[in-house]
């Protein structure tokens, strides 16, 4: 599955965290990808890869990954490597921490502890206080991070857009091109994966403003149009 992945190279993000953070229910809610929601200790025991469409139209895979637990003995990291091989393969981390609990910090602790063990310390990382529905009003949770309820399904759209910023393997740019209307082919490719900011017609010919991955649209540079009103 990975060979054919980076045949056609999709970023991946990797959901980690405390056991009982959330990590599937924040999972199942950005994907609808029905894995298994449990409180139970390493309830997720394999690799969970669903394709995820951000704001900008940008394909992600976003993996589920093991729950980490405190003084999670070096063994049995070794033991877990192939369901963390995700996390050492991703671009982008989601460190989901539950915010409800009174042991945050430490628990942010032991996680950083385990990343540094798998040498992933260096990674990007978006810092997501789940179960904020359940910390009480007022109280102030997102730490820098993005506060969600994955339960409730509230803060995914800030949480999506997040990502769309921190992913830098393929970065978003902007052009315009102009097509000849029979190139329909490339519009449609240009509709389904990026976002069309302006669109406009002139004859056979047809003008737009294009906000996308940077892979995408230098697919199509030969029809690069410099708009002078951009």
């Amino acid at each position: 599955q990975r060979q054919r992945r980076e045949a056609v190279p999709v970023p991946v993000v990797a959901l980690v965290g405390y056991t009982n953070a959330g990590k599937s229910t924040l999972f199942n809610a950005l994907t609808t990808a029905g894995v298994l929601e449990s409180s139970r200790m390493f309830a997720t025991l394999d690799p969970k890869l669903r394709q995820l469409e951000l704001p900008s139209r940008r394909k992600v895979l976003l993996s589920d990954t093991v729950g980490f637990i405190r003084n999670l003995p070096h063994t049995l990291v070794t033991s877990f490597r192939a369901t963390l091989e995700e996390v050492e393969r991703a671009e982008l981390l989601l460190h989901v921490r539950d915010a409800s609990s009174p042991m945050l910090a430490e628990q942010k602790v032991q996680v950083e502890r385990v990343l540094g063990e798998l040498d992933v310390a260096g990674k990007p990382v978006i810092e997501v206080l789940n179960k904020a529905d359940l910390v009480p009003e007022g109280t102030a949770v997102a730490e820098g991070g993005v506060a969600v309820s994955a339960l409730k399904q509230t803060g995914l759209d800030a949480l999506l857009a997040r990502i769309d910023e921190e992913l830098v393997a393929d970065p978003l740019v902007e052009e315009s091109f102009r097509l000849p209307q029979s190139e329909g082919r490339i519009m449609a490719a240009l509709e389904a994966g990026a976002v069309i900011e302006k669109k406009r017609f002139e004859g056979n010919l047809a003008y737009l403003r294009v906000r996308g991955p940077a892979s995408l649209l230098g697919r199509y540079r030969r029809f690069r149009y410099r708009d002078a009103g951009a």
